[in-house]
């Protein structure tokens, strides 16, 4: 016999990491096309710059602007990492209560 419950969870756990990654996927994105709009400003600004230097300056921008939105890329990471637990948990156990864990 199927547990409704248990398999509505499930598609529950599983919706909510699909929000999470959309939500760290457009996160990333626009972590991205910022550095790439900072970087074509000082190109502009600096014709002198070899290509490679724009690559490297775009790179250090990427990661400088993730380190400024650590926080919120953090708070995602870890809650992606939460309901992969608890979808692996509901898998396992199919009908078994699952409760919260720690973390």
């Amino acid at each position: 016999m199927i547990d409704v419950l248990a398999s509505r969870s499930l598609a529950t756990a599983v919706s909510a990491r699909r929000e999470t990654l959309r939500h760290l996927d457009c996160l990333t994105r626009q972590i991205a096309a910022r550095a790439g709009r900072k970087a074509i400003t000082v190109k502009t600004r600096s014709r002198a710059r070899r290509r490679s230097g724009r690559r490297l300056y775009h790179q250090e921008l990427v990661e400088r602007l993730a380190f400024e939105r650590w926080s919120e890329l953090d708070t995602l990471t870890c809650r992606l990492v939460v309901q992969e637990q608890i979808i692996d948990a509901l898998e396992l156990h199919g009908h078994a209560p699952v409760l919260p864990l720690a973390g």
